[in-house]
């Protein structure tokens, strides 16, 4: 029983250590390809993908740690490892809860960011770098320049477009940019949870182990 609990314990860590790189991996790759959008929006939602980040190599650590102490069946690492896995979980379930409750208004609070963004004329450049970033035109498409700018910038058409107009235009920045936060927040707080999920049953293996090596020392005795 003590050697199933080893191995599947062992592997689960291993599997923890993945995950915990693919976080880092996801929250990176947001704070890369959307790094244009959250200079355009407010601060809130930089925390996102920083908590992520931070989160993966929390998972990333205390997993590789795990995988140490299962192997070499070390009751104070095995100790230590689930104690941190539990306060980890109860990490991962504020930071999940937080995702999802934001989840309930993302859409509409990044329309309203980027509709400010857009009307405020020293947020210009920064929206055109949102703009290319996202292959996207004005906040509902060509028609949001209407009356503010004689002609399309040439963030709102492919680069190879020569001379960007109404026919070659992306279509708008607020569909794009909030179902991407959408998306990417659902899929992240879901991961989560199943992390979540996993680590709890790997934390009481923890446990179970320590107390099966606890009894075999003393039948030593």
């Amino acid at each position: 029983m003590c050697f199933i609990v080893k191995y599947v314990l062992f592997i689960a860590n291993v599997l923890f250590t993945l995950a915990g790189l693919t976080l880092i991996g996801v929250g990176t790759a947001v704070l890369v390809l959307a790094g244009d959008v959250l200079n355009v929006i407010p601060v809130v939602l930089h925390a996102i993908p920083i908590s992520v980040i931070v989160l993966g190599a929390l998972v990333f650590l205390i997993s590789f740690f795990g995988c140490c102490g299962a192997i070499r069946e070390n009751r104070c690492f095995l100790v230590t490892y689930s104690i941190i896995m539990l306060l980890l979980a109860a990490g991962k379930m504020y930071l999940a809860v937080v995702i999802f409750k934001a989840m309930d208004h993302i859409y509409e609070n990044v329309v309203e960011w980027l509709t400010k963004a857009f009307l405020n004329e020293s947020m210009r450049e920064p929206f055109h770098a949102v703009e290319i970033a996202f292959r996207c035109c004005g906040t509902i498409g060509w028609q949001s320049y209407l009356g503010i700018l004689p002609a399309l910038p040439a963030s709102c058409c492919a680069p190879d477009i020569q001379v960007c107009d109404q026919a070659n235009a992306f279509g708008g920045c607020n569909d794009k940019v909030g179902d991407f936060f959408a998306t990417y927040g659902e899929a992240t707080a879901s991961v989560i949870v199943v992390i979540l999920a996993v680590e709890l049953v790997a934390m009481i293996f923890g446990f179970c182990l320590c107390k099966n090596i606890t009894n075999r020392k003393r039948e030593t005795v």
